[in-house]
């Protein structure tokens, strides 16, 4: 499924790594280092070598270049990284091919899902050939396996330079523009992640008004689109509903305010029709719902209203948010049929199937009592807390800015 480098590579776009980008395992940020820069390029070859079944160097360093990439395309990706290191420990070795070494080396490390090895090779490439015919995909997939580590402040400087690059493909600068607001959705840098996923959504909006390229994939865009409906979203949990009254109507206000363009948003991402942004969105745009009748149900409740008057708020405000409940399941049952009717399953469809069965068992149990609103149907949200009765004013939750939201090089 994998492409492997040849010993001659073409110049390629950005996009390419939507074929060939394979996921690292995941480490935090913090516990990931940079390579040390006073690290000479004979003892990284060697690191990357260790395990190799010959630790002298290659006679003929052509033949084992060949065997190295033919070893990563047969996805052998342990022994073509041994076949590398022998590579570019010869001294015989010619550069015109130890620019393809370096980077089939990372190449075979990202297989291995050893991001940090991978990214040390692509460093080592950036530095020995920076006038190079690959200098753009190894930025870029060193930049993928940035956001991996969750370097996140690195992979968005890594992608912020792609895009501004002159001349590029718009396909290559919305990949790159998406990428870099994601890391800076990451950072909490909801403005400047919006301004370039704007920025992106509108190249794209150009290209094919134009016809100057026609895009391969939607991808990009859809990520793009969905992550300026993750910042809205984020927004929209933001709003807290307290007391007193004045300031709760306002909260009311702003809250359907945001509601309204999130909806808007994640729609818009559906029109994009890159299936796996469509699952996403449709399972966010139910959650959203969800979210707002809890925000409503378990919004503050004036203390001085008696046993009989908190009965008949709680029972009259179920009728009212009733509609409310019914968009959030019929918008989950509609991502359940448009996924069937594709045929396509996700991390999405499997939640979504979640979310409806636990809306549907909350709307039909009898464990509300009179006097009492129902249990949350954003039950996931709140899963450290007890929902006995609404909070008291001023109250927080635990993940209020949590959003199912995926990594971006999973592709």
């Amino acid at each position: 499924m994998r492409r492997s480098i040849p010993a001659t590579l073409a110049p390629f776009g950005l996009a390419f790594l939507l074929a060939s980008t394979v996921a690292c395992a995941r480490t935090s940020g913090r516990s990931s280092r940079a390579p040390d820069a006073d690290v000479t390029d004979g003892t990284v070859a060697r690191a990357f070598a260790e395990g190799a079944a010959e630790s002298q160097a290659p006679e003929d360093p052509t033949a084992v270049l060949a065997e190295a990439e033919a070893a990563l395309a047969a996805d052998e990706a342990a022994r073509a990284v041994a076949l590398f290191g022998r590579v570019l420990l010869s001294t015989d070795l010619p550069p015109q091919q130890a620019a393809p070494a370096w980077i089939g080396l990372a190449q075979a490390h990202e297989k291995l899902r050893d991001c940090l090895a991978a990214m040390r090779a692509y460093e080592t490439y950036l530095e020995r050939f920076p006038d190079g015919e690959h200098v753009m995909v190894a930025q870029a997939r060193r930049g993928a396996c940035e956001a991996e580590l969750e370097r996140w402040e690195e992979s968005a400087t890594t992608f912020h330079a792609i895009a501004e690059r002159p001349e590029q493909l718009p396909s290559v600068q919305v990949e790159a523009l998406a990428r870099e607001g994601y890391a800076l959705f990451m950072l909490d840098r909801l403005d400047e992640a919006d301004a370039r996923l704007a920025r992106a959504d509108a190249i794209y909006e150009r290209a094919v008004s134009e016809q100057t390229e026609r895009f391969s994939s939607y991808y990009f865009i859809g990520m793009a689109r969905f992550y300026r409906a993750a910042i809205i979203h984020r927004r929209f949990r933001e709003v807290e509903i307290r007391l007193p009254e004045k300031v709760m109507e306002a909260a009311f206000k702003a809250k359907l305010e945001l509601l309204t363009q999130a909806q808007d948003a994640y729609n818009h991402t559906i029109e994009a029709k890159h299936v796996f942004w469509v699952s996403a969105s449709g399972y966010q745009l139910g959650h959203l719902f969800s979210e707002l009748y809890d925000a409503l149900m378990y919004a503050p409740v004036p203390e001085w209203l008696d046993a009989r008057q908190r009965e008949i708020y709680f029972e009259e405000l179920k009728k009212q948010l009733q509609p409310v409940v019914t968009k959030a399941i019929w918008v989950f049952e509609k991502n359940l049929e448009t996924a069937r009717r594709l045929g396509y399953e996700n991390e999405f469809i499997e939640r979504t199937e979640a979310k409806l069965g636990h809306l549907q068992a909350v709307m039909l149990s009898e464990e509300a009592s009179l006097g009492r609103p129902h249990q949350r149907l954003a039950h996931e949200d709140y899963e450290h807390e007890q929902a006995e009765g609404p909070p008291v004013a001023g109250d927080g939750t635990a993940s209020d800015r949590k959003l199912f939201v995926p990594r971006p090089t999973a592709l």
